[in-house]
């Protein structure tokens, strides 16, 4: 039986380069941080690369009180691990070719657990909107999406009878 008082827990697998603008998360979460109704969230970013200093000291300087962000780099057997726990993955990758399909969908997948991912060019391959997950084009989107997935959460027993 879940706890009703959790928050969600929310994965964001990244390479902390340009073809992941992070920026988007952040700010949908400072968003849904005002946002009534929503509850409290975790996001766990993996991985490691070259703008995660400076995505560090953003999330610093957001004050965000409701939202959590925590960083990690996990030993490869303990990303499954992660991900079978997660409520939520969200991919920003975009692909610089816009033809590179994001693997860490297909991990989210593997691990039962549903995806929201920004639109670009084959997406579509993967991320199937409202049938296999959600696709969004930008920090608006993503933070009504994630205010819909995580208004009254977790669900009770009830919910999921129903």
């Amino acid at each position: 039986i879940s706890r009703q008082d959790r928050p969600g827990l929310l994965v964001s697998p990244t390479s902390w380069t340009e073809d992941e603008d992070f920026s988007i998360l952040l700010d949908a979460l400072v968003s849904i941080e005002k946002t009534p109704n929503v509850s409290k969230m975790v996001v766990v970013v993996t991985g490691k690369g070259p703008l995660k200093d400076f995505y560090i000291a953003k999330v610093a300087s957001l004050g965000l009180t409701r939202v959590r962000v925590l960083t990690m780099w996990l030993e490869p057997a303990d990303y499954p691990r992660l991900l079978a726990c997660a409520d939520l993955g969200i991919c920003l990758h975009t692909s610089t070719s816009g033809l590179d399909l994001p693997m860490k969908v297909v991990d989210m997948f593997g691990s039962g657990v549903p995806v929201c991912a920004i639109r670009f060019k084959c997406i579509h391959e993967l991320v199937k909107h409202d049938e296999n997950g959600l696709v969004f084009e930008d920090q608006t989107q993503l933070a009504s999406q994630l205010s819909v997935l995580f208004s009254n959460f977790p669900p009770t027993l009830k919910d999921e009878e129903e």
